[in-house]
């Protein structure tokens, strides 16, 4: 049986006091874990252990600090260390962790310190809570994924999550599998991936992309490719210039700019499971998606060699919004301070920020883009 909240806060208050001035990862990080883990009543060797290997792109080994596998991964720093760069260094052992297939140690939680504060990263809500040490036991409530309690969340629907990545790199794998592969399988996932997030976010209506497949496309899939190619056509094509006999439910689509649909692909060839493994992906509530965790996992899916091509590295969101903050996020804060509720004042601030073009010349999986426009 879990301890009592009130023996967890009492503990975690002591535990805080115990380590105020300590400095030293090396000589002590260790003691630290396993008494961080004693706060809430769990020997940490019954679950977790230290220097967990793993394999990086170059193929030398890293050792992740701790490493609860499919529940937890903790990455430590010397005191006054910036704990964002130990949150990078936990995503791309993430990311490593996916590359081996090990999809079922796979982490839901990270947690990064410096003694001096701790961070906890929720990887599927796409959640940060960051906190100095010394008040770890106004926090503890946040941790009960240790002790064994019960998170109680309200989701209307399966939220997007690293299982829905992990569905879309068993699709990858299936069509490079099948001879479908490079960049126009990497176009066409992005293709996908974009109308999973119209149709729950209202760029679609809803479950229309969902609903195409389920109407229009052959239970064993032969005809997948061709149906998909002909909905990327009809989203490159402006409403006036679209063909008139065209299915009503592709005749309302809207036309989508900034030439995604716009480069032929050949076909890509599915099968009955392909076809079943795009619809599962139709489940989930795209529209909850966290750019700063699905922009790292989607990597996974990509080959390695493909990825160092495009450019695609991982930028952490609390890094980009330190890079937005003085660009033009303060700026508008203030002005939309100082406009009120004055309506003019308001719609000049509106008409400012729809002149705003934003430029990422080293852009990969578009984090900095989409947090920026979010």
């Amino acid at each position: 049986m879990p301890l009592s909240w009130n023996e967890i806060r009492s503990r975690a208050l002591a535990f805080s006091k115990e380590w105020a001035g300590e400095v030293r990862e090396h000589a002590e990080a260790k003691t630290f874990w396993d008494q961080f883990f004693n706060v809430f009543g769990l020997s940490r060797r019954l679950v977790a252990s230290f220097e967990e290997p793993v394999r990086g792109l170059s193929g030398s080994y890293g050792f992740i600090d701790l490493f609860w596998k499919g529940t937890l991964l903790a990455e430590h720093k010397s005191r006054g260390k910036d704990l964002s760069k130990a949150h990078a260094q936990a995503i791309d052992y993430i990311q490593s962790l996916a590359r081996e297939g090990r999809s079922d140690e796979l982490p839901h939680y990270v947690i990064v310190s410096d003694f001096a504060r701790i961070a906890l990263h929720d990887l599927e809500e796409g959640t940060t809570h960051e906190f100095p040490l010394a008040e770890f036991h106004q926090h503890v409530n946040r941790f009960g994924f240790i002790p064994g309690y019960k998170q109680h969340k309200l989701e209307p629907e399966d939220p997007i999550n690293i299982r829905a990545v992990q569905i879309m790199g068993d699709l990858h794998d299936a069509l490079e599998a099948g001879g479908y592969s490079g960049h126009e399988l990497e176009r066409l996932l992005v293709r996908i991936l974009f109308c999973l997030f119209a149709e729950d976010t209202g760029i679609f209506e809803r479950e229309s992309f969902k609903l195409y497949l389920e109407d229009h496309t052959k239970p064993d899939g032969s005809d997948l490719g061709p149906q998909l190619a002909q909905l990327f056509q009809v989203l490159n094509t402006p409403k006036e210039r679209r063909q008139k006999n065209l299915r009503e439910e592709l005749a309302e689509l809207p036309y989508v700019n900034g030439e995604l649909y716009a480069e032929a692909l050949h076909f890509a060839a599915f099968n009955h499971s392909m076809r079943g493994t795009l619809l599962a992906c139709t489940r989930f509530d795209w529209s909850r998606i966290s750019p700063a965790v699905f922009g790292a996992l989607f990597q996974a899916v990509l080959e390695p060699r493909e990825r160092r091509q495009i450019g695609a590295h991982y930028t952490s969101e609390r890094d980009i919004l330190k890079l937005l903050g003085p660009l033009f996020l303060d700026d508008i804060k203030a002005e939309l301070e100082r406009a009120g509720r004055d309506r003019k004042k308001l719609q000049t601030l509106h008409d400012r920020i729809a002149t705003m073009r934003l430029l990422d010349p080293a852009c990969g999986c578009g984090n900095f883009l989409v947090i920026s426009y979010r």
